[in-house]
């Protein structure tokens, strides 16, 4: 972590406005990380190391379910970005953005990555956009493989934090993304309400989630799995079964749906079919990826519009939502002003831009 980023930091526990104190005991001279050293809250005395670069604010009373999602998670990320292809991050993050923003709207903004993984999206924003600071915060300890990944942007900061409790002050962020994350939280609606805290007044936000509609087949059959068994069993046994998933369903794509969309037949034949043409594009590991995300998590919701909406209007936003390949939904919203007021009560937009 960089020091200069103290000012937006606040302890998790008391809120209190007053600036942490650093204690440093390593700084990486090139870079001008402060790789090992601890923040104290001078108002309760509380302490959060700084470990490897990223620092930690607290997992107490964390809930065991909760617990074990982001260990899942964490185990996801560190085996799948170890390294990062900015490419497939980008067109992928380019997908749940779908020209809703641009990274040129990032410019000079404050950012915060909700649920950073392993950092690939932060990477990618970082390297398109002229973002003045981009905070990326998660739960896990693939924060850890997040810092290698973008510690050589010097305007990437990683935390390990909650969603529902993070240690910012002052509502500094203008613009707030969480790409599927939300819908793995014991409360969905109170997680992004939570993010929503931490924005400016003409702040905006940005959340993909996993839909009700399109994913009917999916939440019938697959889903009962997953709670029962498969997010209960060990990391290492998980990846083997989505290993051998994987290579049944890319075999299917590759002798059916290709073909299939080669010579246009109507694509309501098939299931997920927009969703499968998607990763054929992306490759292999990065669908392999996407089955064993399916298989490991404790918690998942799928969101219907109706659902998603409700999110965006009860915290008073604007909001303009899509459907993503044909299982999912993208939703942009921003605070609706004291101003419109009135024009909003007689015809609400659900329009929005940066």
């Amino acid at each position: 972590m960089k020091e200069r980023i103290i000012k937006y930091l606040c302890c998790p526990k008391c809120k209190s406005d007053n600036d942490l104190k650093l204690q440093t005991a390593d700084v990486d001279k090139v870079t001008n990380h402060i790789i090992e050293g601890s923040l104290i809250c001078p108002s309760c005395n509380i302490q959060y190391p700084i470990k490897n670069g990223v620092p930690f604010f607290g997992l107490d009373n964390i809930d065991p379910t909760v617990d074990l999602n982001r260990k899942n998670f964490a185990d996801e990320w560190l085996y799948f970005t170890s390294e990062i292809d900015h490419e497939l991050a980008k067109d992928e993050l380019d997908s749940y953005f779908q020209n809703l923003i641009t990274y040129e709207d990032l410019r000079d903004k404050m950012v915060l990555d909700a649920g950073c993984g392993g950092g690939r999206f932060c990477h990618a924003v970082a390297q398109e956009s002229k973002a003045k600071e981009i905070f990326a915060v998660d739960l896990s300890n693939a924060t850890l493989s997040a810092f290698k990944n973008t510690k050589h942007f010097d305007n990437v900061n990683i935390i390990q934090g909650d969603i529902m409790n993070l240690p910012f002050k002052n509502k500094p962020f203008d613009f707030i993304y969480s790409v599927g994350v939300i819908h793995h939280l014991p409360d969905p609606k109170a997680g992004f309400t939570s993010l929503t805290k931490h924005l400016k007044k003409d702040g905006k936000i940005l959340a993909w989630v996993y839909g009700k509609e399109g994913n009917a087949l999916y939440i019938y059959l697959a889903d009962p799995i997953r709670k029962l068994i498969t997010s209960k069993l060990p990391f290492s046994i998980n990846l083997i079964l989505s290993f051998l998933i994987t290579c049944v369903l890319w075999a299917i794509i590759w002798i059916i749906y290709i073909p299939k969309n080669k010579f246009k037949i109507s694509n309501k034949i098939l299931p997920f079919n927009e969703y499968f043409i998607f990763f054929k594009k992306r490759g292999f590991r990065e669908f392999w990826r996407t089955v064993i995300d399916k298989m490991i998590p404790t918690i998942s919701y799928y969101i219907s519009k109706d659902e998603f909406t409700d999110w965006f209007t009860s915290n008073n936003l604007n909001h303009n939502i899509l459907f993503r390949n044909e299982h999912s939904w993208s939703g942009l919203g921003e605070f609706v002003q004291k101003s419109n007021t009135k024009e909003n009560k007689t015809e609400k937009s659900d329009a929005c831009c940066l």
